[in-house]
This record gives C-alpha cells, structure tokens and sequence, in this order.
C-alpha cells in the first residue's frame, strides 16, 4: 500500500511514487528518463473528475532531479475512507460467499462494466486497466490510476477491446493466485459492459476466442517477472 500523510479535518493524504513494471522493473525501479508523467496524471484525472466519472480526489504532483536528465516522480491524493482495490474485494468475499455477499459482489461486478462504459464512451483509454485499479468504497466503484492514459474524441472499438483484454487478463492472473472470480462472473461483467450494443457484443466473443491463444505468453511474462523481481 501507497504511505499515507494525515491533513487537516481528519483526512489523509496518499503519496504513490512511480515505478516500472514488467520484467524491466528490477533494472530501472522508480528512475525515468526525461518527461513529466506525474503532472500528466494530474491533469488528467482532473479531466476524468470533470466527466462525472467517479475516482480520486489529486491533490499534486511531485518530480525530483536525481542527476538530469533523471528524475524520480509522485503522485498526491486524498485517501478514500474504507476503500479497498477489486483483488482485496474478492479476497474478502471468498469463494463460498452467503446470499448477502453473493448479490453484493454481483452488484459490484454489475457496477465495474459500466463505469468502465462510461469511461469508454467519454473517449478516455486508461493505461493500466486491472483489478487493483478500480476501488470499491461504500458500495462505489472508483477508477484510479491513469498514468499514460489518453482521450480521444471517439474511443476505437479497438481501443475499446485492448483495455478490456488487459482487465481480462488481469481476472486471469490473480485467478491463478486463488482469487475466486468464476467465468459467470467475468461474462457478467462483459454484459453489463456492452449492454445492447451488438457490435460490441461481437467484437468482445472474438476478443476471447484469441485470447486462450495469447495466453501462454502472458504467462510465461507472469513467471518471468516473479524470477527478476
């Protein structure tokens, strides 16, 4: 979890430093070249906030010159109260959930597919679509985290389908870790996504006959960068 800073009135601050991903992360860690990501995240969840779409609150954005051209950055927001990520979600409700937790998490799965829409239909791609990046608080979904996020006046259905195999991706790998997220409740979520759009219905059933194919090298990505990390 990202450190948090008390502020006045009782709220907190959180403080996120960047980081690289993937099999490079253990080479370049948080030191990047050039360009100002930090400020560019802050701009843009602003603009995100403006669309009514629900996510954090930015607070600001910090870069440190470590020797130039390189620099190390962080991201300020308020912190959610009672928020916890989709993987954290699921992991409480566990595999054998009541009655209550069941239509609870449906209801969440229901609620992550159209705000992913909404946020999809205002043009915006979000960078890094998984699990850990959309909260739930108080029963509200929150898409955070939009580093080398863009908007466009119109969102490709390619586009469109590349963020939601990165999520599905993501349902996948933390599957593989235990987490209890069946495929009723991904095609759940896939149909409150396209509702009775029939072009994207199509589209998203050829996203996943290619996807089993692709797969195999996401997982040996996965097993790659536990070994380097």
């Amino acid at each position: 979890p990202h450190p948090s800073i008390p502020i006045n009135d009782g709220k907190r601050m959180v403080l996120r430093q960047y980081s690289h991903g993937g099999i490079f992360r253990a080479i370049t860690r948080n030191i990047f070249l050039f360009g100002s990501r930090s400020f560019r995240e802050l701009a843009f969840t602003e603009k995100v906030r403006s669309y009514g779409i629900p996510t954090i609150e930015p607070v600001g954005a910090i870069h440190i010159r470590i020797l130039f051209p390189l620099y190390q950055a962080y991201f300020l927001s308020l912190e959610v109260s009672h928020a916890m990520d989709l993987v954290q979600y699921f992991q409480e409700i566990g595999p054998h959930p009541s009655l209550e937790k069941l239509i609870h998490k449906r209801k969440a799965i229901r609620s992550a597919g159209l705000l992913l829409r909404q946020f999809h239909q205002a043009g915006f791609f979000h960078g890094d679509l998984q699990l850990k990046n959309i909260l739930v608080a108080d029963g509200q979904l929150l898409l955070i985290d939009f580093d080398r996020s863009y908007q466009k006046p119109i969102l490709s259905t390619q586009e469109r389908m590349k963020n939601l195999l990165r999520l599905n991706r993501s349902f996948e790998k933390w599957r593989r870790h235990g987490l209890s997220i069946t495929r009723t409740d991904r095609l759940r979520f896939f149909l409150a996504y396209s509702g009775e759009d029939v072009k994207i219905r199509r589209a998203m059933q050829r996203m996943l006959r290619t996807y089993t194919i692709r797969s195999f090298l996401y997982r040996l990505g996965w097993t790659l960068e536990r070994v380097l990390s």
